[in-house]
């Protein structure tokens, strides 16, 4: 009996044992991102500039993550409404937004919006800026920015500008202008970029300031010359062309810029995933090669640096509209 009783004491601690050893089931892993194609909205029509550098980054980031990047133009109301669209996505990194500065300036300009710019969106990163330029027809008088600014204080209003309509990136961003060196202006809409450039180069308004990117085919066609430049330091593309700050424009900053964003309760683990997928992507000769050629430079940057950006820029949009007394809509 004893011997038994030994044996099934034995046998006992043989199977705790072997319990004991058995390895504990680890919980399932997420599925690597991205695991089907991601839908990256850019909330402009197809053709422009943000629509070009989008789309370039788009086929490096399918190339590198072998998973399609489809992007989708969803135009209208200043970039809300394809915005709009991205906040109420399903926030699981499938649903992406290709903003620029509209998207922080349009809380300051529309009276209702249909979502809330800090609360719902999260900024993954910055992707590229281009600098901005002070141009005016070939055969002006003005012969530098200076110049410019000084007749437009003297002669409040005598001087107007366009733009590609109210609330644009370049109507904000000469009243920026006007905000810090003192000067009257008056404002000129057209129905977008391309007519408020078309306007410049036939002599129908003194000044326009535009992107780099947006502007590059018109000033190469002689009918408009480049004043200023902004930025800390000249463009390549344009070498004999002033920044702001040479041209004794000082306190004044502003590129065009623009990046990728994401509904606000995505998971931190995806966001990080993409983030990690875009530095790879800017990083890539063509990449920098293409947004080169249109005047662009790659700009990465954290998400908790492009989120801090994207509030700085929309407390910075309301004081400029406040300032210049423009209603919102």
């Amino acid at each position: 009996m004893f011997g038994n009783l030994a044996a099934r004491r034995i046998a006992t601690l043989a199977i705790a044992a072997l319990i004991g050893a058995a390895p504990v089931s680890a919980p399932l892993a997420q599925p690597a991102y991205p695991s089907k194609p991601v839908r990256l909205i850019v909330p402009f029509a197809a053709g422009g500039p943000n629509d070009v550098m989008a789309r370039v980054l788009a086929q490096r980031l399918s190339v590198d993550s072998g998973q399609p990047f489809v992007v989708d133009n969803k135009a209208g109301a200043g970039g809300v409404i394809g915005t709009d669209a991205v906040a109420k996505a399903v926030p699981d990194g499938y649903t992406l937004g290709f903003v620029s500065a509209p998207f922080t300036m349009s809380p300051a300009l529309q009276a209702k919006m249909p979502y809330d710019t800090l609360k719902d969106l999260v900024g993954v990163s910055k992707v590229a800026e281009s600098p901005m330029v002070m141009m005016v027809p070939a055969n002006s008088r003005f012969r530098n920015a200076a110049q410019v600014l000084d007749f437009a204080k003297k002669n409040p209003g005598a001087l107007n500008y366009g733009s590609g309509g109210i609330g644009s990136t370049p109507h904000l961003t000469t009243e920026l202008l006007a905000s810090v060196t003192g000067a009257k202006l008056t404002h000129v809409p057209y129905k977008g970029g391309g007519e408020s450039i078309k306007a410049l180069m036939g002599g129908e308004v003194d000044l326009l300031i535009d992107s780099i990117t947006s502007t590059a085919a018109p000033l190469a066609s002689g009918r408009i010359k480049a004043l200023a430049i902004s930025g800390t330091s000249r463009s390549a593309r344009m070498m004999d062309v002033p920044t702001f700050d040479e041209a004794g424009i000082h306190d004044f900053s502003m590129t065009h810029w623009v990046g990728v964003i994401a509904p606000a309760k995505t998971p931190p683990a995806v966001v990080a995933a993409l983030h990690d997928q875009m530095a790879k992507a800017l990083s890539a000769p063509e990449v920098v090669k293409k947004f080169e050629e249109i005047g662009a430079t790659p700009a990465l940057s954290s998400s908790a640096e492009f989120q801090k950006f994207v509030t700085d820029e929309t407390t910075r949009w309301q004081q400029v509209v406040k300032r210049a007394g423009i209603q919102a809509q």
